[in-house]
């Protein structure tokens, strides 16, 4: 048994879930990769007095098999348009959930129709909702083809993961306070950066960031949603961006009153419309998150840790969160992190007057 396994067990259902008795919990796993951790976060929760439901190779979250990839190239639109009543059930159910995400081809569904994807994200757009208002984590456990498109080693990879995930979260959230605290009084926030000159207003939105490591392991940024028609100006994206297995090169963005006016991209342009065409809300902002986790500094094209990264900021296009702190009113049927870059030289974020991140260095 490796030791971080249970360290971070406890994290998951201590500090992340709060789980005591009579929670109930949804145990969710895309597959047994994860074995140790999952046996752990088992054990723990038991040991806390909890119902634990174990649910393995669960609603759309996993390649193993390629049972999802069968799906969606053999249903018929009745049957990708039809939601399957257990995952809703299940979600009603539980307290609590904690997901454990292993994926071991993150390409799996590239080259599927776009329009069928669509569907099927339009058919489970409730869901979330259920989902969001309770207590939720998650975390993606390392494998050979995640830690090959990393560039390390699956041992390298598992240390690099450990590594992210077990930092202290209570001071953590002690330094994104600050942050925070800008944040909650600001009325504009202004990223300039080549090939990018945006002006987000977020006057009377809260920020949350203090309670790191409750909803994502690892964690380490702070967020808040834009006020939805008050993004003004043109983002570049110069990373390459991953949905579904696709990946988007190039993506600039022109917003006007909150809205994408004009969207391009140097690969799969069309694919992009296509997703941002399937609900009016996907062409707005529903976040903006500024990454602060010290112990991720490369970019794996794996946003769980690449939205972490100190130095950088993203933006997700379509649904906000629905709570106080963090949350808005966009809706959508994504919720699309972008990752942009700022560790280079010319690159300011202000809040209001006041720089907090230049050439990728926070200074708060």
């Amino acid at each position: 048994m490796d030791p971080r396994a249970t360290q971070l067990a406890s994290v998951l259902v201590d500090h992340s879930l709060e789980l005591s008795k009579g929670d109930k919990l949804l145990l969710a796993a895309s597959d047994f990769t994860p074995l140790e951790l999952l046996q752990e976060c088992y054990r723990i929760a038991l040991g806390r007095g909890a119902q634990v439901e174990l649910d393995v190779f669960g609603y759309r979250r996993s390649d193993f098999g390629g049972f999802t990839r069968t799906f969606l190239e053999n249903a018929t639109p009745e049957q990708l348009a039809t939601p399957s009543a257990i995952t809703f059930l299940k979600a009603d159910w539980a307290d609590a959930f904690l997901f454990i995400n292993v994926l071991h081809d993150d390409e799996y569904l590239a080259g599927i129709d776009p329009k069928k994807l669509s569907l099927l994200n339009t058919a489970y757009q409730d869901l979330l909702p259920k989902v969001m208002p309770k207590r939720w984590t998650l975390t993606q456990f390392p494998t050979s083809q995640l830690a090959a498109r990393a560039g390390m080693t699956p041992e390298a990879f598992t240390d690099f993961y450990y590594n992210a995930c077990l930092i202290d979260y209570a001071a953590e959230s002690k330094r994104l306070q600050a942050l925070s605290d800008i944040l909650d009084a600001g009325k504009h926030v202004h990223i300039q950066a080549e090939g990018t000159d945006l002006t987000l207003g977020i006057e009377g939105r809260l920020a949350a960031g203090t309670n790191v490591g409750r909803r994502n392991v690892p964690d380490g940024e702070c967020f808040l949603a834009p006020l939805e028609d008050k993004t003004e100006g043109i983002v570049t994206f110069e990373l390459p961006q991953r949905r579904a297995g696709t990946v988007f090169e190039g993506i600039r963005l022109e917003f006007k009153n909150g809205k994408i006016e004009k969207a391009t991209a140097t690969s799969n342009e069309a694919h992009l419309h296509q997703v941002l065409g399937e609900h009016p809300d996907n062409s707005r902002l529903g976040e903006l998150g500024i990454g602060m986790n010290r112990n991720i500094t490369k970019y794996i094209q794996n946003i769980l840790f690449d939205e972490k990264i100190a130095g950088t900021v993203h933006m997700a296009l379509g649904r906000a969160y629905t709570e106080e702190r963090g949350g808005g009113k966009n809706t959508g049927t994504i919720h699309w992190d972008l990752v942009k870059d700022l560790r280079h030289n010319g690159s300011t974020v202000s809040v209001d007057e006041r720089v907090i991140i230049r050439d990728g260095k926070v200074l708060v």
